[in-house]
């Protein structure tokens, strides 16, 4: 894969809790929160690592209808994020090598990305993204 691992996001069903949890009880370093409905999202540094906060309903709803189909089949708990300089170009040299995606390359203004979603063989989600201009 041609991207850059940004980081682990844990999947959470009280956002509020969790990233009080994490900065408070944990004192990690956060870089980045915002609150804003929908968009929810706190992004927090762990010496060299990027670790993200994001409530479960937001990301399946960037999956739509494709998460509701597998249901549990395909629990969703963890996201693994890389960034890349073109999400289109490697989905395509990806997908050239047999990945079979979740989510075609879609922009996601919220999160300021365009992004793209496939799951592994034993179903771990992963994300592709390259940052929107601002």
């Amino acid at each position: 894969m041609n991207a850059k691992f940004f980081g682990t996001r844990l999947l959470v069903s009280d956002f509020k809790a969790s990233v009080r949890f994490y900065r408070e009880v944990l004192e990690m370093k956060e870089e980045w929160h915002q609150d804003e409905p929908g968009a929810e999202y706190a992004l927090f540094s762990v010496g060299e690592a990027k670790f993200e906060l994001m409530p479960k309903r937001s990301m399946f709803e960037a999956l739509g209808e494709v998460q509701a189909e597998i249901g549990e089949a395909a629990p969703l708990h963890v996201v693994l994020d890389f960034g890349c300089e073109d999400v289109d170009a490697e989905v395509e040299r990806l997908r050239a090598r047999g990945v079979r995606f979740v989510t075609e390359p879609h922009d996601r203004p919220a999160w300021r990305a365009r992004v793209a979603h496939f799951r592994d063989p034993e179903g771990n989600l992963f994300e592709l993204y390259t940052t929107l201009p601002q």
